[in-house]
């Protein structure tokens, strides 16, 4: 049973920190002018994860939401790209007046002209709903690891998994970003460890789950 326990914080610990690194990489370089804001990526998965670990004591099972989020914002990052560029003539994201405000200034954009026939869509509307989405999927991953930690009441061995999980999930990803492995491969673990966390672990349900990366 400790084993288990072990385990358990061990492999939420791992994907906590791919998930947050996959996100990081994947989200910035995918939704438009939000590379400026990679920090709002990081910042919505520490507070996700947070808010995560104040419930891990309630009674609601957060994680099987966790899954349904992570998807919705993932699909929401790629119609934003397909529909920005689609539509680039008609609508624009809105920087704010940079002239106006020089502490404000995205390179590349300063002196992008004015055009009064787009559409605007402010940055603050596209940051703040990625912050959202992506900080509720990760509350679900933050109650799992409070109640693995809650499990192992040695903290000097919970606290050991907890840093040897993260460790091992930086590494891992790490070498997928060295061998130049495409996105469907980083998110494959993701899927697959959320799943379990879920609760869907027969065999043919995780395999069946797997098919919708392919």
């Amino acid at each position: 049973m400790q084993r288990r326990a072990h385990l358990e914080l061990f492999l939420i610990s791992f994907l906590i920190l791919f998930f947050e690194l996959a996100a990081i990489r994947w989200f910035g370089s995918t939704v438009v002018f939000l590379t400026f804001f990679t920090n709002i990526v990081l910042l919505a998965c520490f507070l996700g994860m947070s808010v995560g670990l104040l419930a891990a004591r309630r009674p609601q099972n957060l994680m099987v939401a966790s899954l349904p989020l992570a998807m919705i914002a993932f699909a929401a990052a790629i119609a934003t790209y397909a529909l920005y560029w689609q539509w680039a003539d008609k609508v624009t994201i809105g920087l704010g007046n940079q002239r106006l405000s020089p502490q404000l200034i995205y390179f590349g954009t300063e002196y992008r002209p004015a055009d009064p026939t787009r559409w605007v869509i402010p940055i603050w509307v596209v940051g703040g709903t990625f912050f959202t989405l992506i900080a509720l999927a990760f509350v679900g991953l933050g109650q799992v690891m409070g109640r693995a930690f809650d499990a192992i009441p040695n903290r000097v061995v919970a606290y050991t998994l907890d840093v040897l999980g993260s460790l091992t999930g930086i590494a891992a990803f790490a070498a997928m970003s060295y061998f130049q492995l495409p996105p469907t491969v980083w998110f494959l673990p993701i899927l697959l460890l959320m799943l379990h966390f879920a609760g869907w672990r027969s065999p043919n349900q995780l395999a069946a789950a797997a098919t919708t990366l392919v």
